[in-house]
């Protein structure tokens, strides 16, 4: 009898922050783009901004301003190109909102 392949596939394992990315993306929640995201801040619509490890300091700087309207910043651990992998797109994202 032949052997059977014990290679095992290994999954992903997400973090709390990839997880809640990915429901607010099945929820239509995901604000995509540093642009948008702060738009959408001013506007107070965002409860949660998240950034990637490379953001450059012009935009952090911004994006704390912003935030002091209520919103929750965190930090993603990865990079840009990480991030935006994480949200199922196929480029680079610094920053990404999750909306109200």
């Amino acid at each position: 009898m032949p052997k059977k392949s014990m290679k095992k596939r290994r999954k992903a394992v997400s973090t709390g922050i990839e997880k809640e990315i990915k429901e607010a993306l099945k929820e239509k929640k995901l604000v995509i783009g540093t642009k948008v995201v702060f738009k959408e801040l001013k506007k107070g619509r965002i409860k949660k901004a998240i950034y990637a490890s490379n953001c450059p300091a012009e935009s952090m700087k911004d994006l704390e301003q912003y935030g002091k309207s209520g919103a929750e910043l965190e930090a993603f651990s990865g990079n840009s190109l990480k991030l935006g992998e994480v949200c199922g797109k196929p480029f680079k994202t610094l920053m990404i909102g999750i909306k109200k």
